[in-house]
């Protein structure tokens, strides 16, 4: 124990000194129970800091651990308060102890990227469980022992969640976690002080630029990850910025993979392909395979497994049919530039003269320049466009909207209906024999946000009782 995690413990057992489990008497945010537990804030600089605090105060806090400095004739009540600059990049350590090391003989797998992510964790967590191994995952859609997840509304967790969900992890005896590793995640150190085995960066393109500013910022978020990689780092060949950006790191040992790597071997290992094998499986595919030939498993049992049909995540290339008009309906997650083009190219060469619909629009309070870029990606592969609200957050749907077409030169056969309800009855409406019709951006998502309003709206499931 370091001497700053020994005068936090200190702190805590001059206010109850019968403390018997440490991590029970801290809590590390207002909105858990914070009744009789020690309040620890790290990197807090909102200028609503008072009320924040005081709200714990409200919910029975017993003492403060922050790392700033703070006036506490501020706050409601006279509690004890402990400052420590230390806990600003190490709080991973802190728990780390707390916890007493729950990813000790571990084996840890870390996934970043733009696109993807999700996907590829739950594709490695998918193959691994069947090879008979016990998997933990952390990923958007949910954590816990693969299959069974419960989704949280993170990409990355906070570290009090990442390290309790560890934990449970070993009283379960997992033997591998795979995380998903978002950039803001890494930004904001999350991750910090986590050994990771091996690592995997699906794509790198431009994305969350309202939050990381600049390009090259966004990159440094991800290259936190590889820092932090301990055995080797999977790069994605397709994608020029992963290589250009990260093939040069001299740490670790850098194997690359791609939807034509190994593809004559790949080909021979498996039986059968069908429309569901666009350019992500592919990539996939080559990325297991390149992963289980490290960790030395057998080619009949890389064979078996890359002949098993993968499980589909909700939300990802889903596809459903219509029996009354035999139209195809595909819902995907695509909301940036890269993955909306990937999509519609690999779908319009699949369908080939069949008619293709895309529905989509764009998130408010982010990345402004891409919108006109995917509007023009739309009309490139589709027949017929409909633009739609996504989450326009705090700006008005209609400039979204406004933003995305500004740049089609061709306007004829775009649609422009904010209600995405509305909108998806469009397409119903709209679809024929021959039709594709494609549902972007939302994906599994439970909600529109307008403002402070939340509309309860799911893609999947409104489509589903339109089919009924």
């Amino acid at each position: 124990m370091n001497s700053h995690i020994r005068n936090i413990i200190k702190f805590a057992q001059e206010i109850n000194p019968n403390i018997v489990n440490f991590t029970k008497i801290f809590s590390f945010h207002s909105k858990d129970n914070c009744k009789n537990k020690i309040l620890v804030l790290n990197n807090l600089s909102r200028k609503d800091m008072y009320d924040y605090i005081n709200e714990a105060i409200d919910d029975g806090i017993i003492g403060l651990i922050i790392t700033t400095t703070i006036n506490i004739n501020f706050l409601k009540k006279d509690i004890p308060v402990f400052k420590s600059k230390y806990l600003n990049d190490n709080l991973n350590i802190f728990l780390d102890y707390l916890y007493n090391e729950p990813l000790k003989d571990k084996k840890v797998i870390g996934v970043t990227g733009t696109d993807g992510k999700t996907s590829t964790c739950h594709f490695i967590a998918e193959s691994l469980t069947k090879l008979g191994n016990k998997v933990g995952l952390i990923s958007t859609e949910g954590n816990g022992i693969y299959p069974r997840l419960k989704r949280t509304g993170y990409t990355t967790p906070r570290s009090d969640i990442l390290y309790k969900t560890f934990d449970n992890f070993r009283r379960k005896k997992v033997d591998i976690i795979v995380i998903e590793c978002s950039s803001q995640g890494l930004d904001q150190g999350r991750l910090n002080h986590i050994n990771f085995n091996d690592s995997i960066v699906t794509n790198l393109n431009k994305d969350h630029i309202e939050y990381h500013k600049t390009f090259k910022n966004y990159i440094k978020s991800k290259q936190k990850l590889l820092d932090m990689t301990m055995g080797n780092i999977f790069l994605n060949i397709d994608c020029k910025n992963t290589i250009s950006k990260f093939s040069n790191i001299k740490k670790s040992k850098i194997i690359t993979y791609g939807s034509h790597v190994d593809e004559k071997i790949i080909d021979r290992l498996t039986k059968t392909s069908d429309i569901l094998e666009d350019h992500f499986v592919k990539s996939n595919r080559s990325l297991l395979y390149k992963l289980l030939i490290n960790e030395s498993y057998s080619l009949n049992k890389i064979k078996f497994i890359l002949n098993k049909r993968s499980k589909a995540i909700r939300g990802r290339m889903n596809y459903f049919r219509d029996r009354r008009s035999n139209a195809v309906y595909i819902i995907d997650y695509a909301h940036t530039e890269n993955a909306l083009e990937l999509l519609l190219r690999d779908i319009k060469i699949k369908s080939g003269k069949l008619f293709l619909i895309t529905l989509f629009g764009c998130g408010g309070d982010r990345d402004v320049s891409k919108r006109s870029r995917m509007g023009i990606i739309a009309k490139k592969y589709s027949d017929k466009i409909i633009l739609t609200d996504d989450n326009p957050r705090n700006e008005d749907s209609m400039n979204i909207i406004d933003d995305i077409h500004s740049k089609i030169k061709d306007k004829s056969n775009i649609y422009i209906i904010p209600n995405r309800k509305k909108a998806i009855k469009k397409a119903l409406s709209m679809s024929t024999k021959d039709a594709v019709i494609i549902f972007a951006g939302k994906g599994n998502e439970d909600n529109i946000i307008y403002n402070n309003k939340v509309i309860v709206h799911n893609d999947i499931d409104y489509l589903k009782k339109l089919l009924k």
